[in-house]
């Protein structure tokens, strides 16, 4: 058991301690009116307010709603002291009786969130804290019981005696206070209901129709206090206004309730925009993965044909031509010896062409110093082969996953080739670093800029490169800052 759940059922369990002592002082009071009705319209109102406070502050302890619930059902047992013949007991009733009052308009007007979030809001609840607990112990100083119509009461233990016109005055300004305090909290509510929407509306109509009820009781015996029309009515207001508040724990469960059905329709159809999305954002990327595909098929097979071309056009007629060069040697061997070893000569240079043609060519397809060496040396091979001077600042110590690094030799291989054909560059730099089990891969120049992937196949075929292996492609080339070719490929790739 959670210690949250062992303090609410230490709450609970006192809560019936409370109401349960409230009915016998009611019961056994020599100075309450309607002593039934009293025993019986308070518990129940404050064992509603406890309980429901109780369940709502354990299913969400966050929340403020839980706390001000479980002070309005506590507090409320201050108007059962009140009944009490015990001077000492009496008189915190006479000072605590009003408290509730006030934790119902905090309540009322921060509901559902359980904040305060205008000024109007909290210049409301600091004024009626302030009536009901500051002005309320000011006019016990000087009230008698007797005088102000308790018949029977305990005389009060703390009383400053021969002021009681102060009582009075007091007393007229806690009602000219509260009368427009109470009615200013019924409009705020109504207002709230009006500019509520469908979903708020569900969860504060219970709350504001009965509340609303109950304080338009308190202002009709607050109205009928201070006119002093006669006791008969202001008893009949607060007997009215007791039940209506005896109704609103009940009200508050269900707008809570309703308040969370609404919350989770709201959550379903957030979940529901966000699964469209999902699924869009899907289907995006399915379509830019068979474009990805198409252009990978397409350029394999480009490539094809150009090692097709380069061997046809190339090291082909090359070796064709070592070919003729050598039969016309063989043939002029006796005869001529000296032009069949001018012959063998050209044959041997013919030779020694097709060969590096077919290392360059072989170089293009898959490096053989990638291979054995590994990334450092494949990157020196291609930063002395580059027409512009290129620095490599950073390579991995360790090798790579044999397609990571392959696809990062390619990306900086493509780079530096733009670097030399376009980028018009007097420099350029190279890094490759392994962070986080991802690689990164840059490359920087600092030519003419303006580069745009969209607009050839070589920086947009990277892309492709990197993005079957899940990794990221981006280009950053503003016009005549140079340019900076990045790439991150997850080692897992």
């Amino acid at each position: 058991m959670t210690a949250l759940r062992r303090a609410l059922l230490g709450l609970a369990a006192l809560a019936l301690a409370l109401g349960a002592g409230s009915i016998v002082l009611i019961l056994t009071s020599d100075h309450t009116d309607t002593r039934g009705l009293a025993a019986t319209l308070i518990p129940l109102a404050g064992w509603g307010f406890a309980g429901t406070g109780l369940y709502a502050w354990y299913r969400r302890p966050r929340s403020n709603i839980g706390p001000l619930l479980t002070a309005v059902g506590f507090t409320w047992f201050f108007q059962a002291l009140a009944s009490s013949n015990s001077a000492v007991v009496f008189l915190i009733g006479y000072v605590g009786s009003a408290l509730p009052y006030a934790i119902l308009i905090h309540l009322l007007v921060s509901f559902p969130s359980g904040h305060l979030e205008t000024r109007l809001q909290k210049l409301l609840v600091t004024t009626a804290y302030f009536v009901t607990t500051v002005m309320q112990l000011a006019w016990v100083l000087f009230a008698e019981p007797e005088r102000e119509g308790c018949e029977g009461c305990p005389a009060n233990p703390i009383q400053i005696g021969g002021h009681e016109a102060l009582a009075e005055a007091i007393s007229a300004a806690q009602g000219l206070i509260a009368i427009p305090l109470v009615g200013a909290t019924i409009v705020l509510l109504y207002r709230r209901w009006r500019r509520s929407d469908s979903s708020e509306r569900r969860a504060l109509t219970p709350v504001i129709a009965t509340g609303g009820l109950a304080f338009l009781f308190l202002f009709l015996q607050l109205i009928v206090g201070q006119l002093g029309i006669s006791d008969a009515a202001e008893t009949a207001a607060f007997v009215a206004g007791v039940a209506a508040f005896a109704c609103l724990p009940f009200a508050f469960l269900v707008g809570l309730l309703r308040s969370r059905i609404g919350r989770d329709e709201e959550i379903r159809t957030a979940l529901s925009a966000e699964n469209e999305q999902l699924t869009a954002e899907l289907r995006a990327k399915v379509e830019e993965l068979h474009a990805s595909r198409a252009r990978i098929v397409a350029a394999g097979y480009e490539e094809r044909r150009r090692v097709e071309r380069d061997l046809h056009d190339g090291a082909q007629q090359r070796l064709m031509a070592v070919n003729m060069t050598l039969r016309l040697a063989r043939g002029k061997l006796d005869s001529e010896p000296a032009l069949s070893g001018e012959l063998l000569d050209e044959a041997m240079r013919e030779l020694s062409e097709a060969t590096a043609e077919l290392r360059e060519l072989a170089r293009g397809i898959h490096p053989a110093v990638l291979t054995d060496r590994g990334l450092a040396a494949a990157l020196g091979g291609l930063a002395g082969r580059s027409p512009v001077p290129v620095e490599v600042l950073e390579t991995p110590a360790e090798r790579l996953p044999a397609a990571v690094e392959s696809a990062t030799y390619f990306v900086i291989a493509e780079a530096l080739t733009n670097v030399g054909r376009y980028a018009g560059a007097d420099s350029a730099t190279v890094r490759v670093a392994r962070v986080d089990g991802v690689v990164e891969v840059e490359v920087h120049d600092d030519g003419v800029g303006g580069a745009n992937p969209a607009a050839g196949t070589g920086l947009r075929g990277l892309g492709d490169r990197v993005g079957a292996l899940d990794g990221e492609f981006a280009v950053d080339s503003p016009a005549g800052e140079g340019t900076t070719v990045r790439a991150r490929i997850p080692l897992s790739g």
